[in-house]
């Protein structure tokens, strides 16, 4: 099946993206376990939904003759100088883990979230990332078919990591990119990048592992399952 415009109609409303997303991941670590060598690699998911957490002191403020339940001293709860709310993205991960270095991590799939493309922070904070498993020699594959905003984080991390060659085209709103670490000069990095144009087949990749070999990575055929998986 090609890829599907998730964020417009008609494909919006047919199902949650994080249901989608939660089932690609799924998918991909099912895939991966049956390809990677099984007495070395193991991949395993990563999933983190969004939340807001809002704290405020008042609920917590004590009369300052209040004693506690078992008759103790009074206890006095200094009013906070600001109410904080802090919005947390979905992220959504598949990591792999080398089982023969007590569980280093050695590749990361990352599907972007609408979050991750909401505010420029939040757009640092996704790119610091990636740029620091790659400084660590981890393997990446960005997954970004996000329609709905226009950030194309694979030329952020182009400039993140002080290169400009093989960006894609600003006008792109969904593609995919990997990226492997030369081991033995580590300013040195393979890049892949594709565009994933809605209406076509999602492009393979290859899933640069730290320090070892690559694998190919059935994008495709992933998505297609967790399409399946959400009732299309």
């Amino acid at each position: 099946m090609p890829l599907l415009d998730h964020f417009h109609p008609p494909h919006e409303n047919r199902a949650p993206w994080t249901s989608i997303c939660t089932m690609w991941v799924a998918s991909l670590v099912k895939s991966l376990n049956r390809t990677l060598p099984r007495d070395r690699y193991r991949a395993f998911a990563k999933a983190h939904l969004s939340s807001t957490a809002e704290a405020d002191v008042a609920e917590y403020e004590l009369d300052s003759h209040a004693r506690s339940s078992d008759g103790g001293a009074a206890i006095a709860v200094q009013p906070a100088l600001f109410t904080l709310e802090a919005q947390f993205p979905d992220e959504f991960e598949v990591q792999v883990h080398e089982y023969r270095d007590t569980m280093r991590l050695s590749a990361v799939i990352e599907l972007v979230s609408p979050g991750n493309k909401d505010r420029e922070a939040e757009r640092r904070r996704f790119t610091s990332k990636c740029a620091a498993y790659l400084s660590l020699g981890v393997g990446i594959v960005l997954v970004d078919v996000v329609t709905s905003r226009r950030v194309n984080f694979h030329n952020l991390l182009l400039e993140e990591l002080g290169g400009s060659r093989f960006p894609l085209p600003p006008e792109t709103a969904s593609y995919v990119s990997a990226y492997k670490p030369n081991p033995w000069n580590p300013s040195s990095i393979d890049v892949w990048p594709y565009a994933a144009p809605v209406g076509e087949p999602i492009p393979s990749l290859p899933l640069p592992l730290r320090d070892g070999p690559s694998v190919s990575l059935d994008l495709e055929g992933t998505y297609c399952e967790a399409l399946v998986d959400n009732g299309f």
